[in-house]
């Protein structure tokens, strides 16, 4: 009787250390997540670079996007170079972000343009490619967040990966999408500008082919119709994402963003699967060059 009572709180015992093990890793990769967050919003000054990668087997965009900036006080710097393997080319585009006000120049222009509120593409394309959206995103669509092994322990660095919630997601691109179309993709009100932003997501629709097939299928109503089929790309696309941060496990600051993207959905009568990641890497906390001053801007809009 004794033994048999021995075993029985023995397992009982086992069963609660493995229960509270489980819970105390799941408690200690939300609290890394959380200070890792508190910490680099703090930061007053950084420089950061990164790119996205297609992964997708056959595909000549490779390398997408290219970027670099920093973060020095409120004011953001960034360079996006963009390819066109289509026509051979790269487009480079220089954002600034000051307080309220957006500026930027397209190529070896010097002249600074003051870009008008209504152009939210230029708007989506620092958020797009910015840390500081990117844990906006995390803390908006966070799923889940847990802990990566180390995969080497004699180093400071450590990893979590934070899974995204693929509904919030889909209402995020369906929203960007939708101000593209409101807005003109092709900044019609800051005529200077040729450039078209890419989307995070769904890398494939970046080039606006969704809306010249909606205008060829619905015609003179277009302008009225607000672009409906939006709702209808963004309801039959499969799209999963996942951020993995490698971070200083002494400062508890980010060191490099990865995230990853897998995307299923309609374009051209076709089925579209996608593979990609973003990759961002921080730096230089503390101490960055000067940001430039557009104090000449011109106006537009």
């Amino acid at each position: 009787m004794r033994k048999r009572w021995t075993l029985c709180m023995m397992t009982l015992l086992c069963t609660a250390l493995v229960g509270c093990n489980q819970m105390g890793v799941k408690q200690n990769a939300g609290s890394a997540y959380d200070q890792i967050r508190d910490h680099f919003s703090q930061q007053q000054s950084y420089a950061f670079y990164g790119r996205t990668k297609l992964l997708t087997a056959n595909s000549s965009n490779a390398n997408m996007v290219n970027f670099s900036g920093r973060k020095d006080g409120d004011a953001v710097y960034m360079k996006v170079k963009l390819s066109v393997p289509d026509e051979k080319r790269i487009d480079t585009l220089s954002l600034l972000h000051q307080g309220d006000k957006l500026y930027a120049k397209e190529g070896d222009n010097q002249d600074w343009k003051n870009v008008a509120k209504k152009d939210v593409a230029l708007q989506q394309e620092i958020n797009n490619w910015s840390p500081v959206f990117s844990f906006q995103q995390m803390d908006e669509m966070k799923r889940n967040v847990r802990t990566l092994p180390d995969e080497n322990p004699n180093d400071d660095l450590e990893a979590i990966r934070v899974t995204l919630d693929s509904a919030k997601l889909k209402s995020w691109l369906a929203t960007q999408m939708r101000e593209q179309t409101a807005s003109g993709a092709s900044i019609q009100s800051t005529p200077d500008f040729k450039h078209k932003p890419k989307l995070k997501l769904a890398m494939a629709l970046s080039g606006g082919a969704w809306q010249r097939t909606h205008a060829k299928q619905a015609g003179p109503t277009i302008q009225s119709k607000a672009n409906p089929d939006v709702n209808e790309i963004v309801d039959q696309m499969d799209l999963e994402a996942e951020y993995t941060i490698y971070y200083n496990k002494t400062s508890m600051l980010p060191t490099n963003l990865t995230m990853s993207i897998r995307s299923v959905y309609d374009l051209n009568n076709q089925r579209v699967h996608e593979h990609s990641q973003v990759e961002t890497y921080l730096q230089n906390y503390g101490r960055v060059q000067p940001l430039p001053t557009p104090a000449e801007a011109t106006t537009e809009g």
